[in-house]
């Protein structure tokens, strides 16, 4: 911990690095980009606004320790400064990754649970050793931000509330417009979508590990959940999920529910190949999680993308940010505009960012 505040390593998804260092500026912190997210800097208690306010993270982790990491000595005497009484009640679990040392893993594990203990379950630390330099964090959220509490059942091909987010913010999506998303499955980027427009901060529901911690400043988590919930507005414009498959439908409707932003959805049975643009609504969004042929079967999916992609270019003036398995289902969508690499799941996706004209 630095005097001047907090130092933070906030992760993210493969692609959606340039939406969370939007919202990293936007939330006032000084960020700079290292491999798997940023380095964030703060004042005191900047862990909580980014576990409560950050939509495209997936996790944020407090520096609490740096030391020299040259030898197993110098390693020890690193660890046995760290005050992490502060930050756990009982025997941490432990973490440990090494890189460009002659440190095992093995010796660096063995180290820490001699220094700090080690339990299976618990506050979770991660010690870093990387060169000579060696670093202690703990997890601020527990479990990782995209598990917002709402979405408790999923339809085909489901993707994480973090990569939506991360796709509406990508797509400059502030809710001050239609949004329509063709293909909406469990409803993810509706949910998400409908948390953006209505202002509510993404971990007002949810609690955190640092609400465990010995050190946890109760009164300023309530001040900060307290400010979050005031800011919540009702969504201001149209959001509409449509899906072929009734299942589907029927699922998202009960993860809206449970988010309580049923009421800010409009939910219908409908063709993705024949949608046509709402009368008196738009220009706006429409977004989607297109099928990839890996975890939905069926049809001729590049006949599909076609098909799709003449039914979003009769909005004209609206714009579209699609998310598909290939360049080559890309292109079958003939949509000019930007792509960008994003990592779903593992898989290796295609963002289209387009100007429908």
């Amino acid at each position: 911990m630095h005097a001047a505040g907090e130092q933070l390593f906030v992760s993210t998804t493969d692609g959606l690095e340039p939406a969370l260092a939007g919202e990293l500026r936007a939330l006032g912190l000084k960020a700079t980009e290292v491999p798997g997210g940023f380095v964030a800097e703060g004042p005191p208690g900047a862990h909580q606004d980014a576990c409560l306010h950050l939509r495209s993270a997936s996790y944020v982790l407090l520096r609490v320790g740096r030391f020299d990491a040259r030898d197993l000595r110098s390693l020890e005497k690193g660890l046995e400064g760290v005050k992490l009484f502060a930050f756990t009640r009982g025997h941490p679990v432990l973490d440990v990754a090494v890189h460009r040392s002659s440190l095992k893993a093995s010796a660096v594990r063995a180290a820490a649970g001699r220094i700090f203990g080690e339990a299976m379950h618990g506050q979770r630390v991660l010690i870093r050793i990387d060169g000579p330099e060696g670093e202690v964090s703990v997890d601020c959220a527990g479990e990782l931000l995209h598990r917002r509490g709402y979405r408790q059942e999923l339809s085909r091909a489901p993707m994480r509330e973090t990569l939506a987010a991360g796709m509406l913010l990508l797509a400059d999506y502030d809710g001050e417009q239609p949004l329509w998303d063709p293909m909406c499955g469990s409803g993810t980027i509706l949910i998400e979508a409908a948390l953006i427009a209505q202002r509510r901060a993404p971990g007002l529901a949810r609690t955190f590990a640092f609400e465990q911690w010995p050190t946890f400043d109760k009164a300023g988590w309530t001040e900060r959940r307290a400010r979050a919930a005031a800011e919540v507005r009702q969504a201001p414009r149209l959001i509409v999920g449509s899906d072929l498959n009734a299942g589907s439908l029927g699922v998202a409707r009960r993860n809206a529910r449970r988010a309580g932003l049923l009421e800010a959805l409009m939910l219908e049975r409908k063709d993705a190949t024949e949608i046509s643009p709402p009368a008196g609504r738009g220009p706006g969004l429409i977004v989607s999680n297109l099928p990839y042929g890996r975890r939905v079967g069926g049809g001729d999916l590049v006949a599909l993308h076609r098909a799709f992609g003449d039914a979003v270019r009769r909005f004209s003036g609206w714009r579209a940010a699609l998310l598909t398995g290939s360049p080559r289902l890309a292109d079958a969508l003939e949509l000019h505009g930007r792509r960008l690499d994003v990592d779903n799941g593992g898989l290796h996706c295609v963002l289209v960012l387009a100007e429908i004209l």
